[in-house]
């Protein structure tokens, strides 16, 4: 029988990922949810999956 991962492993991993995908960016976590900062630009999103979803529009719009 295995064991499943736990949820702190689970977010820590997903923080990772969102580290690797965003470089520069830095993520804290809290009880209103998550929030990247990179310099004077702040996001904070109620979950990492909806802050990683506007980082890319960030990202996208930046590029154009």
């Amino acid at each position: 029988m295995t064991t499943a991962p736990s949820a702190d492993l689970v977010m820590e991993r997903l923080q990772q990922e969102a580290v690797r995908e965003f470089p520069g960016w830095t993520f804290e976590r809290d009880r209103s949810g998550w929030t990247a900062v990179h310099g004077d630009i702040r996001f904070t999103r109620p979950t990492l999956a909806a802050l990683r979803a506007i980082l890319r529009i960030h990202r996208a719009t930046r590029c154009h």
